[in-house]
This record gives C-alpha cells, sequence and structure tokens, in this order.
C-alpha cells in the first residue's frame, strides 16, 4: 500500500514541477456516456421475451441502448452418404430465418417508432460451421466447434440475414459461379443415363439408374448453397469464420467474437454430443472482426496482461494488422432472472458525440467504449478515462495521441455498490504497469516515465476482479531533440 501511495504522490510532485495538468486548458469533454446491453434474445429464436418487453425492462432499469441479437438459425443436421444433403436427420429451432428476418426487422423498426427515445440495433448470433465425428452407431456421434459464435450488429436488410455464409442456412447464389464447374462430372454420366433410356431391355433399366442417381448426385452437390465448407470434411479451420466476419463488413455490419472462453461448450445434446473447447486463438487468428467478448458470465482470461487481447493489440501498433478489436459486454441473455442474472448485469458504456444510433455505432466501431458487470442496476463505472500530453493534446478510448511528453495517464473509477476498496491495473503494451488501490470514487493521475519512445504503444485498464475493463487508448511518444 506504501508503494502505492508514493507513487500517486511522485506523480502528483511531477506535476507541480512541470505545472498545472494538461486537462486544466483542455476542450470540454466532447463525448457523453451512455450505456446499452449488447447480445440480446427475444421471442423471435430462444428467448423469452418480446422486443418490446425487452425495451421497457431495459427502460426501467436506465438503459435506453439496446442491441437484440437473435440467433439466425439454430439447426443441426446429420446427412446419410452419399447422399447427405438429402438423406438427413435435421433438429431446427426457432429463429429469425424461421420466423422471417423481414418480420424481425419490421417488428424493429415499430417497437423503435414507438419508443423514439431509445436506440434499437438489430443483429443475430450465428454459428458459421460445424463438422461431424463419430458415429451414430456407436453413440459417439460428435458436433465440433457448434458453439463458435459471432455476434453480429447493424445488419438492416432481410436479405442480409439470408445470405450469411454459414452451414444450414438458406439456399444462396453467392457461390454458384464458383461451384458450377464441379457439376460437370455429374453431368456427364447424366447424358449417358439419358441416351441409354432410347436403349432397350437391360440397357435401358441400367440408362434409368444412371439417370436418378446424377439427378440425386446433383441435387445433392446444390452449387446453390449457403456456404462453401462442408460438416462431413473434417475441421475447416478459422476459414469458415472469417468468411462470416467479411461478409458483414462488406454489408456495413460489425462482427464480435462472443464467449471465446465458454465453459458450456462440451457436453451431451440429446442423443449426440457437442464438442467446442475454449477458443481464444481465433483473436489472433482471424482479422478485420471489430471485437469480443471481453467480459460475460465465464471466467476470463483472455484480458489478463499479454494474453491474447495484447498479443493482437500489439500487432496493430507493429503494423501487422489493420484495425485493433475492441472488447465488450455480452449477455447471452434469454429470461430476466435466468441463472440469477437479471437484464442488465452486463451494459456496454458508450462515449457518444450525440445519442442517436448513428453516435452508438461510430463508437463501437471506433472503440469508444468500456465493458461492466453489475447486479442491474448498478455497476462499475469509468466516469473518465484520458492520456494528455503536451497542453492541449488529450484522447480518449480507441483514440491515438501523438506527443512529446511523458504520458499522464488520468482516470476515475465510481461503484456505488462497492463499498470494499478496488483495485485497478494499469496496463501498458501488454505489461502491467502499475496497479492502485482505493475505496471508489477512485482517482488517478500517473505520469509514465517509463515509455520507450519512437514506439506506438497504449493503455488500458482493468480492475483485478474482472467486472471493469476499458478499451486501449493508443500513444505514439517521440520527446524533442535537445
Amino acid at each position: 500500500m506504501k508503494k502505492k501511495t508514493g507513487c500517486l504522490t511522485l506523480a502528483l510532485l511531477t506535476l507541480l514541477i512541470v505545472g498545472p495538468s494538461p486537462a486544466d486548458s483542455n476542450q470540454k469533454n466532447p463525448y457523453q456516456t451512455v450505456p446499452g446491453l449488447m447480445d440480446l434474445r427475444s421471442n423471435f429464436s430462444d428467448g423469452s421475451h418480446t422486443i418490446e418487453d425487452l425495451v421497457l425492462l431495459a427502460r426501467s432499469r436506465g438503459f435506453k441502448v439496446l442491441f437484440i441479437n437473435d440467433h439466425n438459425r439454430i439447426v443441426l443436421s446429420y446427412g446419410v452418404p452419399p447422399y447427405r444433403r438429402i438423406i438427413r436427420y435435421k433438429k431446427e429451432y426457432p429463429s429469425i430465418m424461421i420466423h422471417g428476418s423481414d418480420k424481425f426487422l419490421a417488428e424493429i423498426d415499430r417497437i423503435s417508432k414507438k419508443y423514439p427515445d431509445t436506440i434499437i440495433i438489430p443483429g443475430c448470433i450465428t454459428s458459421a460451421f460445424y463438422y461431424w465425428s463419430g458415429s451414430w452407431f456407436k453413440k459417439n456421434l460428435t458436433a465440433h466447434e457448434y458453439d463458435r459464435r459471432i455476434l453480429i450488429t447493424n445488419l438492416t436488410r432481410a436479405e442480409d440475414y439470408n445470405q450469411i455464409p454459414s452451414v444450414g442456412n438458406k439456399l444462396s447464389f453467392n457461390y454458384t459461379r464458383q461451384l458450377l464447374p464441379g457439376m460437370v462430372i455429374f453431368i456427364f454420366p447424366l447424358v449417358v443415363g439419358l441416351l441409354m433410356l432410347r436403349w432397350r431391355g437391360t440397357s435401358r433399366f441400367i440408362g434409368l439408374l444412371i439417370t436418378v442417381l446424377s439427378i440425386l448426385a446433383l441435387i445433392d452437390y446444390n452449387p446453390f448453397r449457403s456456404s462453401l465448407f462442408s460438416p462431413y470434411h473434417g475441421d475447416a479451420g478459422v476459414e469458415p469464420f472469417q468468411e462470416v466476419i467479411d461478409y458483414v463488413n462488406d454489408r456495413g455490419g460489425l462482427a464480435f467474437w462472443n464467449y471465446p472462453e465458454q465453459l458450456s461448450g462440451v457436453r451431451k445434446h440429446g442423443p449426440i454430443h457437442v464438442n467446442t473447447p475454449p477458443y481464444p486463438q481465433v483473436l489472433h487468428q482471424t482479422e478485420n472482426y471489430t471485437g469480443f467478448s471481453a467480459i460475460y458470465g465465464d471466467r476470463i482470461t483472455i484480458t489478463e496482461p499479454g494474453r491474447e487481447w495484447d498479443r493482437v493489440l500489439k500487432e496493430y501498433c507493429l503494423g501487422v494488422r489493420a484495425k485493433p478489436p475492441w472488447g465488450i459486454s455480452t449477455a447471452d441473455f434469454h429470461q430476466d432472472g435466468r441463472l440469477g442474472l437479471k437484464l442488465g448485469v452486463f451494459p456496454t458504456t458508450f462515449l457518444v458525440k450525440d445519442f442517436s444510433k448513428k453516435g452508438v455505432l461510430e463508437a463501437l466501431e471506433k472503440g469508444r467504449m468500456y465493458s461492466s458487470r453489475g447486479d442491474g442496476t448498478v455497476w462499475p463505472k469509468l466516469d473518465y478515462f484520458n492520456v494528455l500530453g503536451n497542453a492541449s493534446e488529450k484522447a480518449f478510448m480507441g483514440e491515438t495521441l501523438e506527443t512529446s511528453h511523458f504520458p499522464l495517464i488520468r482516470f476515475r473509477v465510481s461503484d456505488q455498490a462497492m463499498m470494499k476498496p478496488i483495485t485497478m491495473a494499469l496496463i501498458r503494451g501488454g505489461t502491467l504497469v502499475e496497479t492502485f488501490r482505493s475505496v471508489a470514487p477512485m482517482e488517478v493521475e500517473y505520469m509514465d516515465k517509463g515509455i520507450k519512445p519512437g514506439e506506438m504503444t497504449y493503455y488500458r485498464l482493468m480492475d483485478t476482479r474482472k467486472h471493469l475493463t476499458s478499451n486501449p487508448i493508443f500513444v505514439k511518444y517521440k520527446p524533442r531533440s535537445p
């Protein structure tokens, strides 16, 4: 404790020497904070509440930003060779595709007009790919990677949902041109079979058999399928998921990896097994996604210093990655009180220029938000978090600061429900720089004289309970030449 107090005292003495805090001469905060709820299911898929019920419940708890992320499709299908797409057992549950994506969007539009002071952003959650192993007869039939989930926001057209490139989605023309050449192998025997139908006797019967089998093979091949990947050819790696990410980006949506360390992915599901181990590695195996679940219901290690999140953030700083991934809170919300969790336990708080759908989406895309876990009505709040340089230099989460001055990190944490001391970790470039322990509200000013000049790095915050996680602020420190 003495060490932490000494660090704070040193920082304050430094401020007295160099003059007033840059915050004193800085412009007023250009952003307002708006808490929102992401990853909500309604009765359009496997949720218990209507979309309007979700809006009313959220409003009663102080939330006026909701992301509705119903399942695009919940389906598992196992086919019998050689015609796996024709002779198959299929189990499907209610989803956006079952009710109709046009009806889903129309209902969100209707509720948005009824409650104009509430922002409702449509989206979905999708299982892009799974593959089979084992045998039905040996009672070890297993669907692998089915629970690798991508959370999608801001798809605004019905056809965008219909054409998501996931196994089991609707018929699509997206890959028809690419798949058509593969039909040749079936067309040739079909032509032979049709010619043999002109003959008589046994030859005609053989021709009929060849014709029927060729037609079945063509139907089973299906050049209008929604994905290039098959559940029967083993593990396809991250390619099917990257395909979904690219698809979402092309249509103006935002894609997030959901629950990368979920513990429920290995289980018995009726007569089959489901095997989806935790998948934090996808953060560095894929690219151009907007972010990932940094706080949710499971134990999280991905945000610890030096782990997967820091790995990809450092890749961005080195220019290896085109854009950094942002952290959000996701709820996997199905019913109020389910598993002892209320609506509002996992808020994401946005820094917006104006209270509008455009303003929230801009903040989400640019990383101006932080994640929390509370009890549904109160949660840890990051009242402000900035990095300051010279007199007029100030950066918020998601922004980049270029300065010739040692960076000054300022933040304030409040927690109405927390009477015990909280411990906040300051992380720079994947390394723990300092920890601060205090009873909320905690206010900290810390000047970092250990930053290396000439390199791009970042600062981010998290509490040791992992109930509060900020997004990074990037810094380029270039001291003036003597």
